[in-house]
């Protein structure tokens, strides 16, 4: 069974919004949000974060779609930001996940951030040890650099054009 990755198509995004928001339906992480409507409220967050600027998401595929990836690179020197990484539940444990990081440009082993956390991601974080969970910098389309008296730190723009210093 061969698996190819290539750049998610808008024909992919019925798969995608299925796999992201299914399988962080019950991660503690997620905020108070009744699950009858909780494609309501996920779906339209999901494609958000997929349209911003710097966000590239990474499909396995063979016959059938298998997996995604998605990717935040930033524009200040950061390490990459993982948005989520879905591997559908008949090809797990099949190295699709570590296909989809290499076709990322990411190494597991290697200094990378991430958004969300399910049971999954807490199973395998002995794979990325160098991993660290930042659901604050998901939170923000925007960062710059700024300087102050205590140095250098990272400004993150809200949409409507107000800063919040992290």
């Amino acid at each position: 069974m061969t698996t190819l990755y290539r750049p998610a198509q808008p024909d992919d995004e019925p798969f995608i919004l299925s796999g992201w928001s299914s399988s962080m339906r019950l991660s503690r992480d997620v905020p108070f949000i009744q699950m009858d409507g909780y494609a309501d409220v996920m779906h339209p967050i999901i494609r958000s974060v997929l349209a911003r600027p710097r966000v590239t998401t990474i499909v396995a595929h063979g016959e059938l779609l298998r997996g995604f990836i998605t990717v935040e690179r930033s524009r200040v020197g950061l390490a990459p930001l993982v948005m989520y990484v879905y591997v559908a539940q008949p090809y797990r444990k099949g190295g699709i996940a570590t296909g989809l990081f290499e076709a990322a440009g990411i190494k597991p082993h290697s200094r990378f951030e991430y958004a969300c956390r399910t049971k999954m991601s807490w199973q395998l974080r002995d794979k990325a040890p160098f991993a660290r969970y930042n659901p604050f910098r998901a939170r923000f389309a925007e960062e710059e650099e700024a300087r102050d008296e205590e140095g250098p730190r990272i400004e993150y723009r809200r949409s409507s054009g107000r800063r919040h210093a992290g």
